[in-house]
Parts: structure tokens; sequence; C-alpha cells
């Protein structure tokens, strides 16, 4: 009888462990995928809250997936050295995003403080961090992470000529909703 319930918490045991193992797996994988595409719009477009939810999702890291994503950078980086033109305001974004998020740890207050900040900036970013859903990014940007960019980026355009003026008109947009929105209501 007691080899019965060894075996039985032995099974249960494993179970949960395994179970846990798959869940922080998907966790580190929505971590890395959201901060990689926060952190391609931040490099290319130069939102200050797209910076805001990488820095977040960095500074939110474990040592080792930080690592990651400063392998990521520096290959963004590299990319951009390597083609002919103005990519210094690209490179300059993505050394700014590499410094800040080295310092810090996962549970250190400076983590808590920029995701605090994120939420009061961008509670739509801070609410995709949270669940892990960095399609927020491709939802907003699609010319980003389309076939489009992807071929404008190997000819070697610049992205920032559309990218300032796409930021321009969405932030006209955005200011044009509540305007509507008024005028509904009358």
């Amino acid at each position: 009888m007691f080899l019965f319930w060894a075996i039985s918490l032995f099974i249960i045991g494993t179970i949960g462990v395994l179970a846990f193992l798959r869940v922080r797996y998907r966790q580190i994988i929505r971590g890395n995928s959201f901060f990689t595409k926060a952190a391609t719009v931040f490099v290319l477009v130069g939102e200050d809250d797209a910076k805001l939810a990488a820095v977040a999702a960095g500074m939110g890291a474990l040592k080792k997936d930080r690592e990651h994503m400063h392998a990521f950078l520096t290959t963004l980086t590299d990319s951009f050295q390597a083609h002919r033109g103005g990519w210094l305001k690209q490179i300059e974004r993505a050394t700014a995003l590499t410094q800040a998020i080295s310092g810090g740890s996962a549970l250190s207050m400076a983590a808590f403080g920029v995701r605090d900040a994120l939420r009061r900036a961008n509670e739509e970013y801070s609410k995709a961090l949270r669940i892990g859903d960095a399609d927020v990014f491709v939802r907003r940007y699609p010319q980003l992470f389309g076939r489009e960019a992807a071929a404008a980026i190997a000819v070697g355009e610049h992205p920032d000529a559309g990218a300032e003026e796409m930021v321009q008109k969405m932030r006209a947009e955005q200011e044009d909703q509540p305007k509507e929105e008024q005028a509904k209501e009358e």
C-alpha cells in the first residue's frame, strides 16, 4: 500500500512540475516576443511608449532572458551598421535600449517603477505586457512587420522618412476620435 501511495505522489509531483515548466516556458517566449516587437517599433519608429514597453519587458525578465534581448539588439545594430545610409538614429536608439535594460533585476524597484510608468503612459501596452500579447505592436504598426517591411529594409530603404509621418498621422487620428465621439453624443 505504501508503494502505491509513493508512486502516486511521484506521478502527481512529476505532472505538476511539467505543467509548471510548460507555463513558465510560454511566459518566457511571450516576454521575449513582446520585447522584440516593442524594441523593433522603438528602434525603427522612435515611439516613446514602445521604448517604455521594451524597457519594462526587459527589466522584468530574468538575467538569462535579458542576455537574449541584448543579443537581439546587438544583431539589430549590426544589421543597421552593415547598410550604407543614415541609420544613425536607429543605431542610437538600439544602443540606448541596450543600456536601459542592463540594470536591475526582475524584482527590483526600478523594474516595478518602469512597469508602473508604462501603465500610466499607455494602458494598452501595459495590459499587453501583462498578458504577453506581442501582437499589439503588429496591430498598431502592420507595415513594420509584414512582407513590405522586410523588402524595404532588404533594399536599404530608410524607415525614418515614413515612420515619423506615420506616428504623426496616428496621433492625429487619436485626437480626432474623442471629437467624433463628442459629435455623436450631441
